[in-house]
């Protein structure tokens, strides 16, 4: 029987997606895990909260999310779960050498941070190559990682952050204010990444240069929060010298070079990319114990975990029930399970025929059976969601309750709305078109689950996509309705980038559903300025019973991101930053690992 004992407390969210939000989903392939065929990421802003009052640029305590003393949002199974924390006499001796192979869920168009879509899969990989200037530790505190310190200046309407000495990339270039400047202007003028970027600075004066390692960013409102900003795709730096030559060829996108542990070796594109350890790493190479790390796109991640439970792959991130269940079930194998940090929904464009019609979005909610997808798609390893966060969160408003099965509601709904508009409609039915990523065969469930629900009152087109091709569409408006996985950030300011009106217009927008309500604008930016938890955790309630009320969102199940590893693979969650704090483990499926090492005993 496996044991169950609780990890370092929850991981954070969303880092995020397409690269629209400097971040992004992956691209090109389908994660074939869930309902939402792709992950919302965004590097403009991660999770945890600093809790800073601006007085300094120290990370603080925390104050990020604070949960219960729960094991089921959290939880590790397996053997490897009882090994020493690293603070004891028997702690094992760390093996060199080996080569660890990674199944991840799908590919992405490239691995240059300030130009390409980074969602799970592109995180697992990049990770490897870059370091960020800022990471999240396992409280959901933003750490120093390749930065030295964050200064906030006027209260936060600018930050001075300076990076640390003697810091090279790969091929050679020294890390400074001169690289912190070229990859900012890089991924401004990247028309989706600038997306997540634009809103936040002035139209000039976006950044000065204060000395050989220090840059001040200006921000057009105060942030209370900033560094969390750079924690993710934003804050991975990449050479400047190779970021103006990818920029020229853009092939070079898929070599790149960054700060990190290793450096790439060679990649085939939608079949595996091969990462070794970097000699000259700047923090030194004796806690990178693995030679190298090998990761093979598997969209079908079932079949990934079995392929982990026989010994032919060390490690899959995954949030397919049939792959955790197998994960799970596994003698030789454990998992790190995290039911914080992401949502499965679905979106409505409300700026669509026929989608507009909050008519139609509500019979949409009603005859959604949500119970359904909990029991054949989650198949009990995920709960039922009502809003963005896991009830155990503090930021979760526990009277939003998302309203489904009620197939019964719909009827008068359509009726009504087809006896105004009849040429959106067909025998009485309206018509939609839903899109997902593919192929896959638990999106074809899904998709099939849903339909059944929605086939009285709607008639529904399906349309497939490749998950590059499916995150476009959406990024700019070509949808009515989508499956998605979004959302539980362990800090809500890292929520804005998806919420905020200045994202929800023109022909490419982030704010997915194209929703503006100033009134929501008021409250977001209201809590990006401050630190009072309390008022913070209030605004947020608020701003979740405004989603509830809008029907532009189907909340289904919490997402359960699971990392499935062999129990020879040590040291999972052991990973610290270059001041020793150990670092969040499983963000969104999101880790670093280069502190891993095999051990076959």
């Amino acid at each position: 029987m496996k044991s169950l004992t609780r990890p370092t407390m929850f991981a954070q969210f969303i880092a995020l997606l397409l690269a629209l939000s400097l971040v992004a989903a992956a691209c090109g392939g389908d994660d074939g895990d869930d309902a939402t065929g792709n992950d919302g990421e965004v590097a403009v802003g991660d999770d945890g909260d600093d809790g800073d009052d601006g007085d300094d640029g120290d990370a603080p305590s925390t104050t990020a999310a604070p949960v219960e003393e729960v094991v089921e949002g959290n939880v590790c199974i397996g053997d490897a779960c009882d090994e020493p924390t690293g603070e004891d006499e028997t702690d094992p001796e760390p093996v060199r050498g080996g080569t660890l192979r990674i199944a991840v869920e799908a590919e992405t168009d490239g691995l240059n941070p300030a130009a390409n879509n980074f969602a799970v899969s592109a995180y697992t990989m990049g990770n490897t190559i870059f370091d960020p200037l800022f990471a999240i530790d396992r409280d959901g505190n933003w750490v120093p990682f390749l930065a030295e310190s964050a200064t906030p200046i006027d209260g936060g309407s600018s930050w001075q952050i300076k990076v640390r000495e003697g810091i090279t990339f790969h091929d050679g270039t020294p890390l400074n204010a001169d690289a912190l400047i070229a990859n900012f202007e890089t991924a401004i003028t990247d028309p989706i990444i600038s997306l997540a970027i634009v809103p936040n600075y002035p139209a000039e004066n976006r950044y000065e240069k204060i000395d050989d390692l220090t840059v001040q960013y200006n921000l057009i409102r105060p942030s209370a929060h900033f560094p969390l900003n750079l924690s993710s795709q934003l804050g991975m730096m990449g050479s400047p010298d190779w970021l103006a030559a990818a920029a020229e060829d853009d092939s070079l996108n898929q070599m790149p070079v960054g700060t990190g542990p290793f450096m790439i070796e060679s990649r085939n594109q939608d079949v595996s990319t091969k990462v070794v350890r970097n000699p000259d790493y700047w923090r030194g190479t004796d806690d990178i114990h693995l030679d190298a790390i090998e990761f093979f796109i598997t969209t079908d991640t079932a079949l990934a975990a079995e392929q982990v439970a026989a010994g032919e792959l060390d490690l899959v991130v995954t949030t397919n029930a049939d792959a955790t269940l197998t994960l799970r079930d596994a003698e030789s194998v454990s998992t790190f399970e995290n039911l914080y940090s992401g949502e499965d929904f679905i979106m409505l464009n409300t700026k669509a025929v026929p989608t507009d019609d909050i008519r139609v979005r509500q019979a949409l909610t009603f005859a959604t059976d949500r119970q359904a997808y909990h029991d054949l798609i989650g198949q009990g390893t995920k709960p039922l969601a009502d809003s963005m966060y896991h009830p155990d969160l503090i930021w979760n408003n526990p009277d939003v309750v998302q309203e489904g099965n009620m197939a019964d509601r719909a009827g008068p709904l359509v009726d009504s709305y087809c006896a105004e508009f009849p040429d959106n409609c067909s025998n009485g039915k309206v018509k939609i078109e839903l899109q997902f990523s593919g192929p896959s065969t638990l999106q074809t469930r899904i998709m099939d689950l849903l339909s059944a629900g929605w086939e009285p009152y709607f008639e529904v087109e399906r349309q497939q996509l490749p998950q590059d091709q499916h995150i476009l569409q959406t990024a700019i408006g070509q949808f009515q309705v989508v499956t998605w996985r979004q959302f539980g950030a362990v800090d809500p300011d890292n929520e804005v980038v998806w919420l905020q009106c200045a994202t929800a217009t023109g022909g490419i927008t982030i704010n997915w559903v194209r929703l503006c309500n100033e009134e929501r604008d008021a409250l977001l930016f209201e809590q990006r300025a401050i630190s009072d938890l309390d008022r913070r955790v209030e605004i947020m309630h608020e701003i979740q019973a405004e989603i509830n009320s809008s029907y532009s969102y189907i909340f289904l199940t919490h997402a359960n991101w699971t990392v499935g590893f062999r129990n020879a693979v040590k040291n999972i969650c052991g990973q610290t930053g270059p001041d020793g704090v150990v670092l969040v483990c499983n963000n969104q499926g999101r880790g670093f690992y280069h502190n891993v090492w095999i051990d076959e005993g």
